[in-house]
Order: structure tokens, then sequence, then C-alpha cells
């Protein structure tokens, strides 16, 4: 695999911050749900940025987070929308900083491109819980995991790599530039590939959410599959 390009960390520190933003919301009684249905509220919030399932996460979450004293809000729904707005501009920008300081101005508008198809299919990744493992007990904690799978864009080479390969290669400005809309391209026409992986989520009490405090981990290993 290779390493997570510097803008792939970035994106995902802004997300982390996004889902720890605290909001003043009013408690609200609990809803029981099963692992399975939380796994893919998870899911569907830090990998699709799903507006209601966002919600529906907060909601469930929210009475045992006021009960550690946390902040009521799990996610920000307008923050991580906010960061993916920014992420063609900033990853753009370290795209086109790649290439010699007197062609950067004119690959920008393709770097922007390349990097919003990337950031495009992240989101539109077809994701799928499985399985919930059967319920364990240690210390007075209950756990299981989950098992899911997300149908993600399979493309020749890596957005990451393949931008620094075309960077390297000693290209005119024309070529870089058409190099990297194919490159972007390949983010809108290639095939699928599965990434299969397991979430797991816990809680102390019956009547506790189950939970992931550590849950953006998991789903960043999505971006080796960019």
């Amino acid at each position: 695999m290779h390493k997570p390009f510097p803008a792939a960390r970035l994106l995902a520190a802004t997300l982390a911050a996004a889902l720890m933003q605290s909001a003043m919301a009013a408690e609200s009684t609990a809803v029981e749900l099963a692992p399975l249905a939380v796994a893919d509220l998870y899911i569907k919030t830090i990998i699709n940025q799903d507006e209601a399932s966002v919600a529906k996460l907060n909601a469930y979450l929210r009475p045992t987070r006021l009960a550690g004293h946390q902040s009521a809000e799990y996610a920000s729904y307008s923050a991580l929308k906010a960061a993916d707005a920014q992420f063609p501009t900033q990853t753009g920008k370290l795209i086109a900083d790649l290439f010699p300081a007197d062609m950067r101005a004119a690959v920008t508008p393709a770097a922007e491109l390349l990097a919003a198809n990337v950031i495009a299919a992240k989101n539109g990744a077809v994701c799928q819980v499985t399985k919930a493992d059967p319920v364990t007990v240690q210390n007075g904690m209950q756990t299981t995991a989950v098992s899911f799978e997300c149908q993600v864009v399979k493309v020749p080479v890596a957005w990451a790599p393949a931008a620094q390969q075309l960077a390297k290669s000693g290209c005119k400005v024309e070529q870089c530039t058409a190099g990297l809309q194919t490159i972007a391209a390949t983010y809108t026409s290639s095939p699928k590939q599965t990434w299969r992986a397991v979430f797991a989520v816990s809680r102390e009490k019956n009547s506790e959410a189950w939970r992931n405090d550590f849950a953006r981990e998991t789903f960043d290993e999505i971006w080796e599959y960019l």
C-alpha cells in the first residue's frame, strides 16, 4: 500500500475536528439500535457524509455523550461538508506544487479537478454491513465487531503516486495538464473493488448507546484504496 498523501492526512484531521465539534442540543430519549444499524450510521456519517445519517447518529449517541460530560453532538454535518469543499483547493495546491514553479498556475485547474474527483469517489463509496459477531463482555464492557464492505473505485494508479510520477516525468505544461486530467478521469470511469473491514462498537450497560470514540481510525483506511 502506498503511504497516504499529505492531503489525505489533512482531510482526515479536518474531518476529525468536524466530528468532535461541539454543538448545543437538547437531551433526547435514547433509541435502541442493534450494532449493525449503529455501524451503518457511522459508515454513512464518516465515509458518505449523509445528512440524515449524521442527524440520526447524533440523536442516538446524545444521551450517552451527555451522561459522560461530552459535547452533545458527535458530528457536525456543516463542518464535514465545509472540509469537503476545501479539499479540492487545498489538495489541488499540494498537487500543483509537485510541478516546476513556472507551470504551477497552469496545472492548478487540472490538479483541483483531480482532487475533486478523489473526494467524490470517497463520498460515493457504496457500503454495507454484513454481520455482527457475538457480544463479548470484559471488565463490564460489552463489545461486538461488525464486518462491513465497501465498493470503492479501483484506479490503475492511486492519485498521489500517479501525480508524483507525472511531476517527475519532465512533461511540458500541456502534457502535465493533460496527464492530470487523465488521472482525474480514472476516478469516474474505473471499475470497483471491494474494501472489507471490521468496526467494533462497545457499551458499558444495556441502557447505553453502542459507540466507537475512535471510529475515524477504521475508516481512514479507505484512503489506501484511492
